[in-house]
C-alpha cells in the first residue's frame, strides 16, 4: 500500500511539472531575438529574406518563405513545426547543428517580426 501511494505521488508530481515544462520550451519569449539576428544573418538570410538583410537575399536563386511570411501566417508556420524543422539540417545547410538556445532564439526572432510587415 506504501509503495503505491509513493508511485502515485511521484506520478502525481511529474504531472504537475509536465505543463511548465511544455509552456517554457514553447514560449518564444523564452529565445533572445536579438541573439538569434547574427545567426540569422550568416545562415538563412541568403535563402529566406528577412526584414533589415535585404542586401544577403538571392532572390533570383531560391523559392524559401520569407521570414516576415512565415511570422505572420502562425497557422501554416506553427512554432513546433519551425522547431522541427531547425533541429535538422536541410537544404542548403548541410551540417549545420543549431543549439536549443540558438533554436529557441530564432523562434522569438521570428514571432518578434509578427505583425510588423511594412
Amino acid at each position: 500500500m506504501r509503495r503505491t501511494k509513493t508511485g502515485l505521488a511521484l506520478a502525481a508530481l511529474l504531472l504537475a511539472l509536465q505543463p511548465r515544462a511544455t509552456l517554457a520550451a514553447s514560449d518564444p519569449a523564452a529565445g533572445d531575438a536579438a541573439a538569434a539576428r547574427p545567426i540569422v544573418a550568416e545562415h538563412c538570410a541568403t535563402c529566406h529574406q528577412v526584414p533589415g538583410l535585404e542586401a544577403r537575399f538571392a532572390k533570383a536563386r531560391v523559392t524559401a518563405p520569407a521570414f516576415q511570411a512565415i511570422a505572420d501566417d502562425p497557422a501554416k508556420y506553427p512554432e513546433a513545426q519551425l522547431r522541427a524543422f531547425l533541429q535538422k539540417p536541410h537544404f542548403p545547410m548541410g551540417s549545420l547543428i543549431l543549439s536549443p538556445s540558438d533554436i529557441d532564439n530564432i523562434v522569438a526572432f521570428i514571432a518578434s517580426l509578427r505583425g510588423k510587415a511594412e
